[in-house]
């Protein structure tokens, strides 16, 4: 449909909708204002849907143009209702939730001694696609790469990975049987299955250990949200684990020749200091607001300080940082 043609069939309906019931010298009809485009009205006119004249505010609906603006009346209302059933479904998911059955999960990325977690609540009826998101958010990724989830369900060894470009992985990867993310609930393994492994970009190999920490039948709280973390996450494409622990010792040096480029290329890459009222943001702005890029969210600027030794700990509260972060 052309554009002119919708302006036509639009406008037939709101002089339609707009309409009320008069008498006239043949009967009774539904008269309407005609205070729309002159085009328009004249070509309703020539199409034999309405009648008025040059000098008249108003027109009437001529038998035939009352049928046809029904019909497409009938026709927007449910095309309509069809569209606003299917946003509202994909707007709920998206809309924060509360008081409601969830999962606790904490997740641990693997980064040999360095310490990198985060405890995140979800609804028991996400998929492994939506847990994907939020994982997303919650470290530093921005789903440039492939991932996904390894664990064992029923005794069979299985891959949950997004299948949404029409590959089938069976037979590449070492698992039973290869489901789809988007179409996986997370209760078709859990909680009877308690531990999975997440996996994001197989170049730098980022291992994620995920643990099903609780099964709760009604959290209070807004979900999804991350309760509890430690560590600074690796930025996107950094070089894996061994890339992590050279940039942060390049950050860490203001003497070392590729500080600046590194510092800047950080900075670039949304690299910053845990802290869960940042993750929650970076939740909020993804999975809430869709955003294209999770780090759209306001960035921090960034002071290099001495790196935590690989094999010190954290306590869950961001206490031994990487970074002094200036806001």
């Amino acid at each position: 449909m052309n554009e002119n043609d919708l302006v036509h069939d639009l406008t037939l309906m709101l002089m339609y909708l707009t309409s009320w019931k008069e008498k006239h010298a043949g009967g009774q009809g539904l008269r309407t204002w005609k205070s729309y485009d002159w085009d328009v009205i004249d070509h309703l006119q020539d199409a034999g849907l309405i009648t008025t004249s040059n000098r008249a505010k108003s027109a009437w609906l001529t038998p035939d143009g009352e049928q046809e603006a029904k019909m497409l009346v009938d026709v927007y209302g449910t095309l309509i209702s069809s569209f606003q059933s299917q946003a509202a479904a994909a707007l709920g998911k998206r809309l924060s939730r509360s008081n409601e059955p969830a999962f606790r999960f904490r997740i641990d990325l693997d980064l040999e001694e360095r310490e990198c977690w985060r405890e995140l609540v979800v609804p028991q009826d996400f998929s492994f696609e939506d847990l994907h998101d939020v994982i997303q958010a919650s470290f530093l990724w921005q789903d440039y790469h492939l991932f996904d989830f390894h664990l064992t369900s029923k005794k069979q060894r299985l891959m949950v990975t997004s299948l949404d470009d029409g590959t089938n992985p069976e037979g590449i990867y070492d698992a039973d049987e290869v489901v789809d993310a988007a179409q996986t609930p997370l209760t078709d393994v859990f909680p009877r299955t308690k531990t999975a492994t997440y996996t994001y970009d197989y170049g730098d190999y980022w291992v994620h250990k995920l643990r099903l920490v609780e099964t709760i039948d009604c959290y209070e709280g807004q979900m999804p949200i991350c309760t509890d973390g430690a560590g600074d996450a690796p930025p996107e494409d950094v070089g894996g684990p061994g890339g992590y622990e050279d940039f942060l010792k390049i950050l860490a040096d203001p003497t070392d020749p590729d500080h600046a480029g590194v510092r800047s290329w950080g900075e670039d890459q949304g690299f910053e200091h845990f802290s869960p009222e940042r993750v929650n943001q970076r939740i909020h702005a993804w999975y809430f607001t869709a955003v294209d890029d999770p780090q759209d969210v306001a960035p921090f600027s960034f002071v290099p300080v001495e790196p935590a030794s690989p094999g010190e700990k954290g306590n869950g509260t961001g206490s031994n940082p990487n970074l002094r972060l200036v806001p």
